[in-house]
């Protein structure tokens, strides 16, 4: 095997399967301690919570909020986008790039679900990893479409139709935080206007490798 192919290995995406962890681990021990699906435990825990308009809580939930979910159904979709874009975007942009792109969205989310129901009036407990995810989902999306469809598999037509659904199902689901979903989105999207020239440096020392084209 030459340096050249020593080089285009693919390294483990560590950073993206820490966040996956920290998520499943806190899951678990939001159901051993009987909290799970429960609104005084999630709130006691580090869930959002905006009560008549007004938001109870300090800044540590805009973080603790991002690793929690309600049920298995909301984590396992949730991981389940965050580990294959995840990956994907952590080997091309970098660890750092990747985890700034996450919690910057993840937070953007977080943000406008408070505005949003303060503005609103309303009484909501919000957590879920969701306003990240979909921050994940608008990076590749702006880089793709800058980019020409830079990824086997995810053309800029299939990325429009994926995001059309996603949004679509969870505006038609009960429970679903779509502020979040699209807050999240928007600061993914910036973010992929940031790390262009990074994704692009990438695809170019890589065209003659495996990953080429599309």
């Amino acid at each position: 095997m030459n340096h050249t192919d020593i080089s285009r290995q693919r390294r483990l995406p560590y950073a993206t399967i820490t966040i996956a962890a920290a998520n499943v681990i806190y899951f678990f021990y939001l159901l051993f301690i009987g909290a799970l699906g429960t609104t005084s435990g999630m709130v006691d825990k580090g869930a959002l919570l905006v009560v008549k308009g007004t938001y109870i809580g300090g800044w540590s939930q805009l973080f603790t909020s991002m690793f929690m979910h309600f049920d298995i159904q909301h984590i396992g979709g949730n991981l389940l986008i965050m580990v294959i874009i995840g990956a994907m975007l952590e080997e091309r942009l970098g660890r750092v790039r990747f985890l700034f792109s996450y919690f910057v969205s993840g937070l953007a989310g977080n943000a406008a679900t408070i505005l949003w129901y303060c503005m609103l009036g309303k009484t909501v407990v919000s957590a879920g990893a969701s306003g990240a995810v979909f921050g994940l989902v608008g990076t590749l999306f702006c880089l793709i479409f800058r980019n020409r469809g830079s990824v086997p598999g995810f053309s800029r037509s299939r990325m429009l139709i994926m995001i059309f659904l996603i949004i679509y199902s969870g505006y038609n689901s009960a429970g679903i935080n779509t502020v979040a979903h699209v807050a999240g989105f928007l600061a993914g999207t910036l973010c992929g206007l940031l790390f262009n020239s990074i994704w692009k440096a990438w695809q170019e020392d890589r065209k003659d490798g495996p990953f080429a084209g599309a």
